[in-house]
């Protein structure tokens, strides 16, 4: 068993998780309609398009447990360093984000995309956030709400938005200066689900393969278009946060 998991995990993709193989076939999917098939990662990518087209050019931007950096080159206009606690090819210091050996008012904006739920201490996180951003600057998050364990053991929380707004005020941000809209709804959060429950599978096993057109493609596309029915969104894949101090 262990040499099978050991051989799983040489043969995932470094950015997405999932076998090589499958992904080589999904990148001949334009990516639009990729992006239709992983709402919960469209949603990321979309703001992560947004927080780079309203940053100026030579802002000072930290991206906060940026893992193999997907969003680097979004702010290539910007003076980008990248963090997090193990060394990778991409990343310029390593820390525990409740300690970035950086001083207060540092950078103009900071980015932390889907990392929040793997840190022992959000709260402590957020409050070295605060203080190493300048006056005026902004924080761009996200995180998830409904979803399942992953990268264990180091996922500890799931948030909503009441718990995001109670971290960000007690780490010194003002309600008036915290934005937080959902990743889409019920639909979405159900397409991401059903996508997931193969990817999960073994690549050994028989109905992975014969499911994955299905719970990967089919179900998606078809779950997509449905999320406008979803006006209240308290069922959501998770949040985007811009906060400004």
């Amino acid at each position: 068993m262990d040499s099978i998991e050991e051989a799983e995990k040489t043969m995932k993709d470094k950015l997405t998780g999932r076998n090589k193989i499958i992904q080589s076939i999904i990148g001949l999917v334009p990516r639009g309609m990729r992006l239709w098939l992983n709402p919960n990662y469209r949603s990321v990518v979309k703001f992560m398009q947004y927080a780079a087209s309203t940053t100026a050019g030579g802002s000072t931007v930290l991206d906060a447990g940026a893992g193999p950096g997907p969003y680097k080159s979004l702010f290539a206009h910007c003076k980008y360093e990248a963090t997090d606690f193990k060394p990778a090819e991409n990343i310029d210091f390593i820390c525990s984000l409740n300690q970035i050996p950086k001083a207060n008012g540092t950078y103009s904006h900071i980015i932390c995309t889907e990392v929040l739920e793997h840190v022992e201490y959000p709260q402590e996180v957020m409050n070295e956030f605060f203080n190493i951003l300048k006056k005026g600057g902004k924080l761009y998050l996200t995180c998830p709400q409904g979803w399942g364990l992953h990268q264990e053991p180091y996922n500890y929380y799931n948030f909503t938005k009441y718990g995001l707004k109670s971290l960000l005020k007690n780490a010194g941000f003002k309600e008036e200066n915290i934005y937080i809209q959902p990743k889409g709804g019920y639909f979405w959060m159900m397409s991401n689900i059903i996508r997931a429950s193969t990817d999960q599978m073994s690549n050994w096993n028989i109905f992975k393969w014969i499911m994955y057109p299905f719970t990967s493609i089919l179900i998606p596309l078809i779950l997509f278009p449905l999320d406008t029915l979803d006006r209240k969104q308290v069922w959501t894949n998770g949040y985007l946060v811009e906060a400004k101090k």
